[in-house]
Protein backbone atom coordinates (compact mmCIF):
# COMPACT_ATOMS: atom_id res chain seq x y z
CA UNK A 1 0.00 0.00 0.00
CA UNK A 2 2.77 2.75 1.21
CA UNK A 3 4.47 1.63 -2.51
CA UNK A 4 0.95 2.96 -4.23
CA UNK A 5 1.45 5.85 -2.20
CA UNK A 6 4.97 6.67 -2.93
CA UNK A 7 3.91 6.41 -6.68
CA UNK A 8 0.86 8.16 -6.58
CA UNK A 9 2.68 11.36 -4.48
CA UNK A 10 5.71 10.94 -7.42
CA UNK A 11 2.71 11.44 -10.20
CA UNK A 12 1.66 14.12 -8.37
CA UNK A 13 4.59 16.02 -7.96
CA UNK A 14 5.57 15.50 -12.11
CA UNK A 15 2.09 16.60 -12.92
CA UNK A 16 2.89 19.75 -10.71
CA UNK A 17 6.03 20.94 -12.22
CA UNK A 18 5.20 20.20 -15.77
CA UNK A 19 2.06 22.35 -15.03
CA UNK A 20 5.07 25.18 -14.00
CA UNK A 21 7.35 24.36 -16.14
CA UNK A 22 5.83 25.46 -19.54
CA UNK A 23 6.76 28.33 -20.64
CA UNK A 24 4.36 30.55 -19.54
CA UNK A 25 5.16 34.09 -17.89
CA UNK A 26 3.92 37.48 -18.04
CA UNK A 27 5.65 40.20 -16.94
CA UNK A 28 4.02 43.67 -15.80
CA UNK A 29 5.24 46.09 -18.42
CA UNK A 30 3.56 48.53 -17.36
CA UNK A 31 5.86 51.17 -15.87
CA UNK A 32 8.76 50.09 -17.72
CA UNK A 33 6.93 50.96 -21.26
CA UNK A 34 5.29 53.99 -19.48
CA UNK A 35 1.69 52.92 -19.55
CA UNK A 36 0.40 55.29 -16.69
CA UNK A 37 -3.10 55.06 -16.04
CA UNK A 38 -4.83 54.80 -12.47
CA UNK A 39 -8.44 54.10 -12.19
CA UNK A 40 -10.10 56.42 -9.39
CA UNK A 41 -13.43 55.54 -8.45
CA UNK A 42 -14.04 59.33 -7.05
CA UNK A 43 -15.53 57.65 -3.55
CA UNK A 44 -15.40 59.52 -0.96
CA UNK A 45 -16.23 56.93 1.61
CA UNK A 46 -19.80 56.84 1.41
CA UNK A 47 -19.59 53.60 -0.66
CA UNK A 48 -21.54 54.49 -4.03
CA UNK A 49 -22.15 51.20 -5.86
CA UNK A 50 -20.94 52.50 -9.16
CA UNK A 51 -17.07 52.93 -7.88
CA UNK A 52 -16.64 48.81 -7.27
CA UNK A 53 -18.37 47.81 -10.95
CA UNK A 54 -16.05 49.23 -13.18
CA UNK A 55 -13.40 49.96 -15.04
CA UNK A 56 -13.14 48.44 -18.53
CA UNK A 57 -10.78 48.55 -21.60
CA UNK A 58 -10.43 48.35 -25.29
CA UNK A 59 -7.29 47.01 -27.17
CA UNK A 60 -7.50 48.22 -30.93
CA UNK A 61 -5.58 49.80 -33.55
CA UNK A 62 -6.99 52.83 -34.02
CA UNK A 63 -4.55 54.52 -36.27
CA UNK A 64 -4.33 51.29 -38.57
CA UNK A 65 -0.06 50.89 -38.24
CA UNK A 66 -0.51 47.34 -37.55
CA UNK A 67 -0.10 47.18 -33.82
CA UNK A 68 -2.78 47.21 -31.23
CA UNK A 69 -3.68 50.91 -28.98
CA UNK A 70 -5.08 50.71 -25.86
CA UNK A 71 -8.61 52.85 -24.22
CA UNK A 72 -8.55 52.65 -20.55
CA UNK A 73 -12.51 53.94 -19.25
CA UNK A 74 -12.09 56.13 -16.31
CA UNK A 75 -14.58 57.18 -13.38
CA UNK A 76 -15.35 60.46 -11.81
CA UNK A 77 -15.50 62.67 -8.74
CA UNK A 78 -18.33 61.93 -6.69
CA UNK A 79 -20.28 64.29 -4.19
CA UNK A 80 -18.42 65.06 -1.58
CA UNK A 81 -15.04 64.60 -3.04
CA UNK A 82 -12.43 67.43 -2.44
CA UNK A 83 -9.65 65.91 -4.80
CA UNK A 84 -8.68 68.93 -7.39
CA UNK A 85 -7.71 66.39 -10.34
CA UNK A 86 -9.75 65.78 -13.53
CA UNK A 87 -10.57 62.60 -14.85
CA UNK A 88 -11.17 61.33 -18.20
CA UNK A 89 -10.82 58.39 -20.60
CA UNK A 90 -7.59 57.98 -21.62
CA UNK A 91 -6.18 56.83 -25.19
CA UNK A 92 -2.35 55.23 -25.28
CA UNK A 93 -0.54 55.03 -28.67
CA UNK A 94 1.20 51.62 -28.99
CA UNK A 95 5.27 53.44 -30.08
CA UNK A 96 6.84 49.92 -29.96
CA UNK A 97 7.36 49.13 -26.03
CA UNK A 98 6.65 52.56 -25.19
CA UNK A 99 3.03 54.37 -24.74
CA UNK A 100 2.02 57.82 -25.64
CA UNK A 101 -1.41 59.59 -24.26
CA UNK A 102 -3.08 60.83 -27.34
CA UNK A 103 -6.06 61.75 -25.73
CA UNK A 104 -6.46 65.22 -26.36
CA UNK A 105 -5.17 64.41 -29.60
CA UNK A 106 -7.42 61.84 -30.85
CA UNK A 107 -10.78 63.95 -28.58
CA UNK A 108 -11.44 61.17 -26.89
CA UNK A 109 -11.23 62.48 -23.31
CA UNK A 110 -14.80 61.57 -21.94
CA UNK A 111 -15.21 63.36 -18.54
CA UNK A 112 -18.55 60.82 -17.67
CA UNK A 113 -18.45 58.18 -15.20
CA UNK A 114 -17.62 55.48 -17.63
CA UNK A 115 -17.76 51.89 -17.40
CA UNK A 116 -17.02 49.91 -20.66
CA UNK A 117 -16.29 50.13 -24.16
CA UNK A 118 -16.52 48.65 -27.40
CA UNK A 119 -14.39 49.50 -30.96
CA UNK A 120 -15.93 47.93 -34.32
CA UNK A 121 -15.51 49.77 -38.18
CA UNK A 122 -18.96 50.47 -37.77
CA UNK A 123 -19.13 52.22 -41.22
CA UNK A 124 -17.06 50.11 -42.77
CA UNK A 125 -14.37 52.63 -44.13
CA UNK A 126 -11.08 50.96 -42.50
CA UNK A 127 -11.37 53.03 -39.10
CA UNK A 128 -11.90 51.27 -36.19
CA UNK A 129 -14.80 53.39 -34.15
CA UNK A 130 -15.48 53.77 -30.34
CA UNK A 131 -18.43 53.17 -28.50
CA UNK A 132 -18.23 54.25 -24.31
CA UNK A 133 -21.09 53.06 -21.85
CA UNK A 134 -21.72 55.38 -18.97
CA UNK A 135 -22.96 55.62 -15.53
CA UNK A 136 -25.46 58.02 -17.69
CA UNK A 137 -25.49 59.35 -21.12
CA UNK A 138 -23.24 57.00 -23.41
CA UNK A 139 -20.58 58.17 -25.79
CA UNK A 140 -20.23 57.47 -29.60
CA UNK A 141 -16.83 58.47 -31.68
CA UNK A 142 -16.51 58.39 -35.10
CA UNK A 143 -12.81 57.55 -35.95
CA UNK A 144 -11.99 60.11 -38.59
CA UNK A 145 -9.20 58.05 -39.70
CA UNK A 146 -6.68 61.55 -39.58
CA UNK A 147 -5.92 59.84 -35.56
CA UNK A 148 -8.96 62.11 -34.54
CA UNK A 149 -12.73 60.62 -33.27
CA UNK A 150 -15.93 63.37 -33.52
CA UNK A 151 -18.45 62.55 -30.96
CA UNK A 152 -21.39 61.78 -33.20
CA UNK A 153 -23.75 60.58 -30.47
CA UNK A 154 -26.66 62.77 -30.77
CA UNK A 155 -26.56 62.98 -34.51
CA UNK A 156 -26.31 59.01 -34.85
CA UNK A 157 -29.48 58.63 -32.68
CA UNK A 158 -28.26 57.00 -29.53
CA UNK A 159 -29.44 57.91 -25.96
CA UNK A 160 -28.76 55.30 -23.39
CA UNK A 161 -29.14 56.80 -20.17
CA UNK A 162 -29.41 54.17 -17.88
CA UNK A 163 -26.13 52.40 -16.26
CA UNK A 164 -24.31 50.88 -19.12
CA UNK A 165 -22.32 47.91 -18.65
CA UNK A 166 -20.94 45.96 -21.58
CA UNK A 167 -21.19 46.70 -25.43
CA UNK A 168 -21.56 43.81 -27.83
CA UNK A 169 -20.73 45.24 -32.56
CA UNK A 170 -22.16 42.42 -34.38
CA UNK A 171 -23.84 41.79 -37.16
CA UNK A 172 -27.59 40.78 -36.39
CA UNK A 173 -29.29 40.59 -39.57
CA UNK A 174 -26.69 40.47 -42.17
CA UNK A 175 -26.72 43.39 -43.77
CA UNK A 176 -22.70 43.60 -43.43
CA UNK A 177 -23.49 46.68 -41.01
CA UNK A 178 -22.50 46.11 -37.20
CA UNK A 179 -25.54 46.80 -34.85
CA UNK A 180 -24.88 47.15 -30.92
CA UNK A 181 -26.07 45.34 -28.16
CA UNK A 182 -25.78 47.23 -24.90
CA UNK A 183 -26.34 45.31 -21.85
CA UNK A 184 -27.87 47.73 -19.04
CA UNK A 185 -27.16 47.09 -15.15
CA UNK A 186 -29.15 47.92 -12.67
CA UNK A 187 -31.36 51.43 -11.32
CA UNK A 188 -29.08 53.94 -9.27
CA UNK A 189 -28.75 57.06 -8.12
CA UNK A 190 -26.82 59.00 -6.55
CA UNK A 191 -29.40 60.50 -4.43
CA UNK A 192 -30.49 57.02 -3.53
CA UNK A 193 -27.65 55.24 -1.66
CA UNK A 194 -28.98 52.33 0.54
CA UNK A 195 -26.46 52.00 3.72
CA UNK A 196 -25.18 48.63 3.92
CA UNK A 197 -22.21 46.89 5.95
CA UNK A 198 -21.67 45.99 9.87
CA UNK A 199 -23.72 48.79 11.68
CA UNK A 200 -22.92 47.56 14.87
CA UNK A 201 -19.17 47.70 14.32
CA UNK A 202 -19.85 51.02 11.87
CA UNK A 203 -18.10 49.64 9.19
CA UNK A 204 -19.92 50.99 6.02
CA UNK A 205 -19.73 48.78 2.45
CA UNK A 206 -20.88 48.83 -1.08
CA UNK A 207 -24.33 47.32 -1.00
CA UNK A 208 -25.13 43.43 -3.10
CA UNK A 209 -27.15 43.95 -6.62
CA UNK A 210 -30.05 42.28 -5.23
CA UNK A 211 -30.90 46.00 -3.28
CA UNK A 212 -31.43 47.56 -7.02
CA UNK A 213 -33.76 46.83 -9.42
CA UNK A 214 -32.55 45.50 -12.70
CA UNK A 215 -33.00 47.79 -16.04
CA UNK A 216 -33.51 46.50 -19.56
CA UNK A 217 -30.55 46.64 -22.23
CA UNK A 218 -30.68 48.28 -25.30
CA UNK A 219 -30.36 46.88 -29.06
CA UNK A 220 -29.21 49.51 -31.69
CA UNK A 221 -29.71 48.59 -35.46
CA UNK A 222 -26.97 50.05 -37.75
CA UNK A 223 -28.72 51.68 -40.73
CA UNK A 224 -26.19 52.78 -42.64
CA UNK A 225 -24.66 56.77 -42.94
CA UNK A 226 -24.35 56.81 -39.27
CA UNK A 227 -27.66 56.35 -38.45
CA UNK A 228 -29.01 54.29 -35.94
CA UNK A 229 -32.23 52.80 -34.81
CA UNK A 230 -33.68 51.80 -31.26
CA UNK A 231 -35.04 48.46 -32.26
CA UNK A 232 -34.79 47.13 -28.50
CA UNK A 233 -39.11 46.74 -28.83
CA UNK A 234 -39.20 45.16 -32.08
CA UNK A 235 -36.36 42.72 -31.91
CA UNK A 236 -38.13 41.30 -28.95
CA UNK A 237 -35.07 41.81 -26.23
CA UNK A 238 -37.38 44.52 -24.20
CA UNK A 239 -39.47 43.56 -21.38
CA UNK A 240 -36.50 41.34 -19.66
CA UNK A 241 -35.60 43.36 -16.68
CA UNK A 242 -31.79 42.02 -16.35
CA UNK A 243 -28.63 42.76 -14.76
CA UNK A 244 -26.57 42.36 -17.33
CA UNK A 245 -22.78 42.77 -16.92
CA UNK A 246 -21.07 40.57 -19.86
CA UNK A 247 -21.98 40.30 -23.39
CA UNK A 248 -21.31 38.46 -25.89
CA UNK A 249 -22.36 36.89 -29.59
CA UNK A 250 -22.55 34.07 -31.69
CA UNK A 251 -23.79 31.67 -33.69
CA UNK A 252 -24.58 29.03 -30.88
CA UNK A 253 -26.94 26.85 -32.98
CA UNK A 254 -24.86 26.87 -36.15
CA UNK A 255 -27.93 27.96 -38.16
CA UNK A 256 -26.28 30.98 -39.87
CA UNK A 257 -27.36 34.30 -37.56
CA UNK A 258 -25.60 35.47 -33.97
CA UNK A 259 -26.98 34.89 -31.04
CA UNK A 260 -26.67 36.71 -27.77
CA UNK A 261 -26.14 36.01 -24.61
CA UNK A 262 -25.53 38.16 -21.45
CA UNK A 263 -24.49 37.26 -17.63
CA UNK A 264 -26.40 39.02 -15.30
CA UNK A 265 -25.37 39.83 -11.67
CA UNK A 266 -27.57 37.48 -9.10
CA UNK A 267 -30.48 36.62 -11.57
CA UNK A 268 -31.29 34.69 -14.27
CA UNK A 269 -28.85 35.30 -17.83
CA UNK A 270 -30.23 35.76 -20.90
CA UNK A 271 -30.03 33.75 -24.28
CA UNK A 272 -31.23 35.06 -26.92
CA UNK A 273 -32.28 33.18 -30.29
CA UNK A 274 -31.79 34.78 -33.65
CA UNK A 275 -34.19 33.84 -36.04
CA UNK A 276 -31.81 35.32 -39.30
CA UNK A 277 -33.58 38.91 -39.35
CA UNK A 278 -32.94 40.59 -35.88
CA UNK A 279 -35.38 39.52 -34.13
CA UNK A 280 -34.55 37.84 -30.64
CA UNK A 281 -36.58 34.91 -28.54
CA UNK A 282 -34.84 34.27 -25.09
CA UNK A 283 -35.03 30.84 -24.30
CA UNK A 284 -32.11 30.84 -21.07
CA UNK A 285 -34.45 28.05 -19.35
CA UNK A 286 -34.81 25.95 -21.47
CA UNK A 287 -31.34 25.77 -23.63
CA UNK A 288 -29.89 25.47 -19.87
CA UNK A 289 -27.59 28.85 -19.48
CA UNK A 290 -30.19 30.74 -17.06
CA UNK A 291 -29.21 29.13 -14.14
CA UNK A 292 -26.54 26.59 -12.86
CA UNK A 293 -26.71 23.20 -12.98
CA UNK A 294 -28.47 23.63 -9.44
CA UNK A 295 -30.86 25.67 -10.78
CA UNK A 296 -29.66 28.75 -8.83
CA UNK A 297 -28.84 32.33 -10.55
CA UNK A 298 -25.44 33.40 -10.30
CA UNK A 299 -23.54 36.83 -10.02
CA UNK A 300 -22.84 36.76 -13.99
CA UNK A 301 -20.03 39.24 -14.65
CA UNK A 302 -17.34 38.08 -16.95
CA UNK A 303 -18.11 35.85 -19.99
CA UNK A 304 -16.55 34.25 -23.49
CA UNK A 305 -17.00 31.69 -26.02
CA UNK A 306 -14.76 28.67 -27.27
CA UNK A 307 -14.93 25.19 -28.25
CA UNK A 308 -13.03 23.71 -24.83
CA UNK A 309 -14.03 20.13 -25.52
CA UNK A 310 -12.95 19.88 -29.38
CA UNK A 311 -16.17 18.98 -30.86
CA UNK A 312 -16.75 21.65 -32.86
CA UNK A 313 -19.38 23.86 -31.25
CA UNK A 314 -19.06 26.72 -29.37
CA UNK A 315 -19.46 26.74 -25.21
CA UNK A 316 -19.80 29.36 -22.64
CA UNK A 317 -17.66 30.17 -20.09
CA UNK A 318 -19.08 32.62 -17.00
CA UNK A 319 -17.20 34.13 -14.31
CA UNK A 320 -19.20 34.82 -10.49
CA UNK A 321 -19.18 35.91 -7.41
CA UNK A 322 -16.74 34.03 -4.85
CA UNK A 323 -18.78 30.66 -3.30
CA UNK A 324 -20.46 30.24 -6.33
CA UNK A 325 -17.64 28.85 -8.16
CA UNK A 326 -17.34 30.49 -12.23
CA UNK A 327 -19.45 28.22 -14.84
CA UNK A 328 -18.63 26.25 -17.87
CA UNK A 329 -21.28 25.74 -19.96
CA UNK A 330 -20.64 22.64 -22.54
CA UNK A 331 -22.83 23.10 -25.62
CA UNK A 332 -24.36 19.84 -26.32
CA UNK A 333 -25.24 20.39 -29.95
CA UNK A 334 -27.64 22.68 -31.35
CA UNK A 335 -27.47 25.00 -28.84
CA UNK A 336 -28.50 23.19 -25.99
CA UNK A 337 -25.93 23.56 -23.02
CA UNK A 338 -25.08 21.41 -19.90
CA UNK A 339 -23.38 22.77 -16.62
CA UNK A 340 -20.11 20.81 -16.48
CA UNK A 341 -18.45 23.06 -14.31
CA UNK A 342 -17.56 20.39 -11.45
CA UNK A 343 -16.48 17.62 -13.83
CA UNK A 344 -14.53 20.08 -16.00
CA UNK A 345 -11.91 21.25 -12.52
CA UNK A 346 -12.91 24.92 -12.69
CA UNK A 347 -15.37 24.75 -9.84
CA UNK A 348 -13.34 24.36 -6.49
CA UNK A 349 -10.51 26.36 -7.66
CA UNK A 350 -12.64 29.48 -8.46
CA UNK A 351 -14.54 29.26 -5.04
CA UNK A 352 -12.31 32.14 -3.27
CA UNK A 353 -12.62 34.28 -5.73
CA UNK A 354 -15.05 36.85 -7.89
CA UNK A 355 -13.67 36.57 -11.51
CA UNK A 356 -14.63 39.23 -14.23
CA UNK A 357 -12.64 39.84 -17.26
CA UNK A 358 -11.95 36.34 -18.78
CA UNK A 359 -10.77 34.86 -22.02
CA UNK A 360 -10.57 31.42 -23.49
CA UNK A 361 -7.27 31.24 -25.35
CA UNK A 362 -4.49 28.96 -26.45
CA UNK A 363 -1.73 29.37 -23.69
CA UNK A 364 0.48 26.81 -24.51
CA UNK A 365 -0.04 25.95 -28.11
CA UNK A 366 -1.35 22.69 -28.40
CA UNK A 367 -4.25 23.40 -30.25
CA UNK A 368 -6.50 23.50 -27.05
CA UNK A 369 -8.11 26.31 -25.34
CA UNK A 370 -6.94 27.44 -22.06
CA UNK A 371 -8.66 29.59 -19.44
CA UNK A 372 -7.74 33.36 -17.86
CA UNK A 373 -9.61 34.84 -15.71
CA UNK A 374 -8.78 38.54 -13.49
CA UNK A 375 -9.95 38.62 -10.56
CA UNK A 376 -11.11 40.99 -7.60
CA UNK A 377 -13.67 41.48 -4.70
CA UNK A 378 -16.53 43.95 -4.55
CA UNK A 379 -16.90 44.27 -0.90
CA UNK A 380 -13.91 46.50 0.45
CA UNK A 381 -14.11 45.08 3.70
CA UNK A 382 -14.67 41.68 2.77
CA UNK A 383 -11.53 40.80 5.03
CA UNK A 384 -13.23 41.51 8.08
CA UNK A 385 -16.18 39.59 7.25
CA UNK A 386 -14.66 36.36 5.53
CA UNK A 387 -11.30 35.71 6.33
CA UNK A 388 -10.88 33.44 3.49
CA UNK A 389 -11.47 36.66 1.15
CA UNK A 390 -9.48 39.26 0.37
CA UNK A 391 -10.38 42.29 -1.48
CA UNK A 392 -7.51 42.87 -4.13
CA UNK A 393 -6.89 38.96 -5.70
CA UNK A 394 -4.39 37.21 -7.96
CA UNK A 395 -5.28 36.21 -11.34
CA UNK A 396 -5.72 32.34 -12.41
CA UNK A 397 -4.75 30.48 -15.30
CA UNK A 398 -6.31 27.04 -16.21
CA UNK A 399 -4.75 24.64 -19.04
CA UNK A 400 -6.87 22.56 -20.73
CA UNK A 401 -6.08 19.07 -20.42
CA UNK A 402 -6.81 18.40 -24.38
CA UNK A 403 -10.57 16.98 -23.31
CA UNK A 404 -12.37 20.00 -22.07
CA UNK A 405 -10.79 19.66 -18.61
CA UNK A 406 -9.16 22.18 -16.67
CA UNK A 407 -5.97 22.09 -13.91
CA UNK A 408 -5.13 25.49 -12.60
CA UNK A 409 -1.45 26.67 -13.47
CA UNK A 410 1.02 27.06 -10.54
CA UNK A 411 3.05 29.72 -11.47
CA UNK A 412 6.60 30.67 -10.47
CA UNK A 413 6.46 33.21 -7.33
CA UNK A 414 8.11 35.92 -9.78
CA UNK A 415 5.31 35.68 -12.12
CA UNK A 416 3.20 39.09 -12.31
CA UNK A 417 0.40 37.16 -12.69
CA UNK A 418 -0.02 36.41 -8.83
CA UNK A 419 0.19 39.86 -8.10
CA UNK A 420 -2.84 40.46 -6.36
CA UNK A 421 -5.06 43.50 -7.83
CA UNK A 422 -8.94 44.71 -7.97
CA UNK A 423 -9.00 43.46 -11.70
CA UNK A 424 -12.18 43.94 -13.30
CA UNK A 425 -12.19 44.92 -17.26
CA UNK A 426 -9.43 42.95 -18.82
CA UNK A 427 -8.48 42.79 -22.89
CA UNK A 428 -6.72 40.36 -25.29
CA UNK A 429 -4.51 40.74 -27.81
CA UNK A 430 -0.99 40.30 -29.18
CA UNK A 431 0.35 43.80 -28.60
CA UNK A 432 4.06 43.30 -29.51
CA UNK A 433 2.86 41.08 -32.77
CA UNK A 434 5.16 37.96 -31.18
CA UNK A 435 2.47 35.93 -32.15
CA UNK A 436 0.87 35.26 -28.24
CA UNK A 437 -1.25 36.87 -26.42
CA UNK A 438 -0.76 39.76 -24.07
CA UNK A 439 -3.09 41.00 -21.40
CA UNK A 440 -4.22 45.07 -20.35
CA UNK A 441 -6.27 44.92 -17.36
CA UNK A 442 -8.40 47.97 -15.38
CA UNK A 443 -8.05 47.46 -11.96
CA UNK A 444 -10.72 49.24 -10.19
CA UNK A 445 -9.26 52.07 -8.16
CA UNK A 446 -5.67 51.31 -9.27
CA UNK A 447 -3.00 51.40 -11.42
CA UNK A 448 -3.83 48.90 -14.80
CA UNK A 449 -1.31 45.88 -15.66
CA UNK A 450 0.31 45.65 -19.07
CA UNK A 451 1.02 41.81 -18.95
CA UNK A 452 3.13 40.73 -21.84
CA UNK A 453 4.12 37.36 -22.85
CA UNK A 454 7.71 36.60 -21.88
CA UNK A 455 9.88 35.12 -24.71
CA UNK A 456 8.19 34.02 -28.05
CA UNK A 457 6.24 30.91 -28.56
CA UNK A 458 7.45 27.27 -28.19
CA UNK A 459 5.26 25.74 -30.20
CA UNK A 460 3.81 26.75 -33.75
CA UNK A 461 1.21 29.04 -34.45
CA UNK A 462 -0.57 31.07 -36.77
CA UNK A 463 -2.57 34.39 -37.06
CA UNK A 464 -5.35 35.99 -39.43
CA UNK A 465 -6.47 39.15 -39.44
CA UNK A 466 -10.02 38.94 -41.89
CA UNK A 467 -11.49 41.48 -43.74
CA UNK A 468 -14.65 41.64 -45.24
CA UNK A 469 -16.07 42.45 -48.14
CA UNK A 470 -20.07 42.02 -48.53
CA UNK A 471 -19.68 40.79 -44.66
CA UNK A 472 -18.85 43.88 -42.83
CA UNK A 473 -15.17 44.78 -42.75
CA UNK A 474 -14.26 43.38 -39.33
CA UNK A 475 -15.93 39.99 -40.02
CA UNK A 476 -17.74 39.60 -36.81
CA UNK A 477 -18.83 36.80 -36.82
CA UNK A 478 -16.42 34.67 -39.55
CA UNK A 479 -16.09 30.98 -38.18
CA UNK A 480 -12.63 29.96 -39.10
CA UNK A 481 -11.65 26.51 -39.49
CA UNK A 482 -8.17 24.99 -39.92
CA UNK A 483 -7.24 21.82 -40.49
CA UNK A 484 -3.66 20.86 -39.62
CA UNK A 485 -3.27 16.48 -39.55
CA UNK A 486 -4.55 15.59 -36.08
CA UNK A 487 -5.85 19.28 -34.88
CA UNK A 488 -9.08 20.30 -35.89
CA UNK A 489 -9.64 23.37 -34.38
CA UNK A 490 -12.31 26.38 -34.87
CA UNK A 491 -12.54 30.08 -33.69
CA UNK A 492 -15.06 32.78 -34.29
CA UNK A 493 -14.04 36.23 -35.08
CA UNK A 494 -15.41 38.23 -32.22
CA UNK A 495 -14.18 41.49 -30.45
CA UNK A 496 -17.11 41.00 -27.51
CA UNK A 497 -16.61 39.24 -24.34
CA UNK A 498 -14.33 39.57 -21.49
CA UNK A 499 -16.55 41.83 -19.04
CA UNK A 500 -16.68 46.14 -20.38
CA UNK A 501 -14.03 45.47 -23.02
CA UNK A 502 -13.17 44.68 -26.21
CA UNK A 503 -10.28 42.62 -28.09
CA UNK A 504 -7.93 41.68 -30.73
CA UNK A 505 -10.00 41.03 -33.40
CA UNK A 506 -7.54 39.11 -35.05
CA UNK A 507 -7.53 35.11 -34.04
CA UNK A 508 -4.51 33.09 -33.36
CA UNK A 509 -4.25 29.38 -33.14
CA UNK A 510 -1.75 26.76 -31.76
CA UNK A 511 -0.91 24.66 -33.75
CA UNK A 512 1.76 21.96 -31.36
CA UNK A 513 4.17 21.45 -33.25
CA UNK A 514 2.77 20.94 -37.16
CA UNK A 515 4.38 22.94 -39.41
CA UNK A 516 2.37 23.21 -42.12
CA UNK A 517 -2.04 24.01 -42.11
CA UNK A 518 -3.43 21.52 -44.56
CA UNK A 519 -6.71 23.32 -44.95
CA UNK A 520 -8.45 26.26 -43.92
CA UNK A 521 -12.47 26.77 -44.48
CA UNK A 522 -13.72 30.51 -43.84
CA UNK A 523 -17.48 30.81 -43.28
CA UNK A 524 -18.12 34.90 -43.96
CA UNK A 525 -21.33 35.95 -42.09
CA UNK A 526 -22.54 36.57 -45.54
CA UNK A 527 -22.51 32.84 -46.46
CA UNK A 528 -19.10 33.22 -48.53
CA UNK A 529 -16.88 30.21 -47.90
CA UNK A 530 -13.21 30.68 -48.62
CA UNK A 531 -10.75 27.76 -49.10
CA UNK A 532 -7.32 27.24 -48.80
CA UNK A 533 -4.65 25.36 -48.70
CA UNK A 534 -1.14 24.44 -47.24
CA UNK A 535 -0.43 27.47 -45.33
CA UNK A 536 3.47 28.29 -43.47
CA UNK A 537 2.75 28.37 -39.89
CA UNK A 538 4.27 31.05 -37.25
CA UNK A 539 2.74 34.05 -39.48
CA UNK A 540 -0.34 36.38 -39.64
CA UNK A 541 -1.68 36.83 -42.59
CA UNK A 542 -5.01 38.90 -44.28
CA UNK A 543 -7.74 37.41 -45.77
CA UNK A 544 -9.81 39.39 -48.07
CA UNK A 545 -13.68 37.91 -47.84
CA UNK A 546 -14.12 36.10 -51.38
CA UNK A 547 -10.36 37.30 -53.09
CA UNK A 548 -7.44 36.57 -51.57
CA UNK A 549 -4.51 35.55 -48.56
CA UNK A 550 -1.44 37.20 -48.00
CA UNK A 551 1.18 37.43 -45.95
CA UNK A 552 0.23 40.56 -43.39
CA UNK A 553 3.28 40.38 -40.90
CA UNK A 554 6.21 37.73 -40.44
CA UNK A 555 7.23 35.96 -37.21
CA UNK A 556 9.07 38.51 -35.49
CA UNK A 557 11.19 36.07 -33.16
Amino acid sequence: MSHLINIRIVLILLQMSQLIANGIEFIDEALSQGLFFHHDHGGTGERYYIETIGPGVCLFDYDNDKDLDIYFCQGSKLPGSDQNIILENKLFRNDGKFWTDVTSLAGVGDKSYSMGCACGDVDNDGNIDLYVTNFGEDVFYKNEGNGTFSNVTVSAGISNPEWGASVALFDMDSDGLLDIYISNYVEFSLTNNPWCGDRVRGIRDYCKPDFFNGIEDKLYKNKGNWKFEDVSTKSGILGKNGKGLGVIPADFDFDGDLDIYVANDGVMNHYYINDGYGYFEENAIFNGIGYNGNGLPEAGMGVDIGDVNGDGWLDIFVTNFSGESNTIYINNRMGYFNDLTFSSGLQQPSLNYVGFGTKLLDLDNDGWLDLFVVNGHVAANINDVHSGYTYAQKKQIFLNNRNGKFKELKLDATDDVNSASVGRGAAFGDIDNDGDVDIVIANNNGPANLLIRKGNPEKNWVGFSLVGVKSNKDAIGALITIDSYDLLQKRVVNTAGSYMASNDKRILFGLDNQSNIEKIEIKWPSGIVDKYERIKVNNYYEVIEGESIKLLMKHKG
